[in-house]
């Protein structure tokens, strides 16, 4: 009976090994984590991106007004 208990107790601390427990969290909570920052990233490189230029089109635009009919 005593190594009955012993071998069952030995296959539960095997059935949650660390090994396993990592794939878990990697699986569970690290990949939804890393999908998310990508997204997130990308979405603020391409807002950054589309301002940044956007910025350069008004400068251009208020040089040419500037220009146009504020001559010195």
């Amino acid at each position: 009976m005593n190594t009955e208990l012993m071998n069952e107790f030995y296959l539960l601390q095997q059935s949650r090994s660390n090994a396993k427990y990592l794939d878990i969290l990697d699986e569970k909570i690290c990949s939804p984590i890393q999908e998310a920052n990508d997204k997130v990233t990308s979405w603020m490189y391409k807002r950054g991106t589309m301002l940044m230029k956007l910025e350069k089109r008004a400068q251009m635009r208020v040089g040419k007004i500037r220009k146009k009919f504020l001559k010195y």
